[in-house]
């Protein structure tokens, strides 16, 4: 029969070799599995500018012709501005004036020529939009007699269209379809070479009906 020293100190040998065995595996290390091991990990972020509004597909890049200044800072006025000031304060009333809803209505019922242009470029990019009030102006747009856009809606953004010239003379005219809900028909044109080079900045004011053109030389 064991007696009771015998059994805890056999029950206390037995607790010492489970701690042992504890220990040697907890210098194994361990691993900690992802829960989903086809995910990944990557994330890629990108964003893409809208087009030009229209109907061109031309990478054009525009060219600004703008000059930097230079030494604009070296140079001194003489003027104090830290010294007050003895101008009389004077509140200025500002308004914008715009060519539609003018009382000399007649002036614009005829047709416009907004000059001619020489290019090498087999292809134009003509921009066009309401400069002034945005009534609901419309045009249709020809080249050479053939129709390229038959209603094109004027709004305050440019709207583009891709236009293949032909050898010699092209004639462009845009003739309006109505005058808004302000008369006359306003528009600013802008037309581009294949290489974002300005080629011509226009506006016309016409009435319904009435066209206002333009003639490119390819050469």
């Amino acid at each position: 029969m064991i007696s009771k020293f015998t059994f805890s100190y056999i029950l206390f040998l037995f607790s010492i070799s489970i701690a042992c065995a504890q220990l040697d595996r907890g210098r194994e290390g361990f691993s900690i599995k992802p829960s989903d091991s086809t995910l990944n990990g990557e994330f890629k972020l990108s964003y893409k500018f809208d087009p030009q509004v229209g109907l061109s597909n031309k990478n054009v890049k525009l060219q600004l012709n703008i000059r930097p200044m230079k030494d604009a800072f070296k140079k001194t006025s003489g003027v104090d501005i830290t010294a007050k000031s003895t101008l009389v304060q004077k509140e200025w009333e500002i308004k914008q004036k715009f060519s539609e809803d003018s009382n000399h209505r007649s002036k614009y019922m005829r047709d416009y020529f907004l000059g001619d242009l020489k290019t090498s470029s087999p292809i134009v990019v003509i921009m066009c939009r309401d400069h002034e009030y945005v009534d609901g102006d419309r045009v249709k747009l020809m080249l050479n007699k053939s129709i390229i856009h038959p209603n094109i809606h004027l709004n305050g953004d440019f709207y583009a269209i891709d236009v293949d010239l032909k050898d010699g003379f092209n004639t462009i005219s845009f003739t309006a379809l109505n005058e808004g809900s302000s008369s006359p028909n306003t528009a600013q044109l802008k037309i581009f070479d294949k290489d974002g080079k300005l080629l011509a900045s226009k506006n016309w004011n016409i009435t319904t009906g009435h066209k206002a053109s333009l003639m490119i030389l390819k050469e």
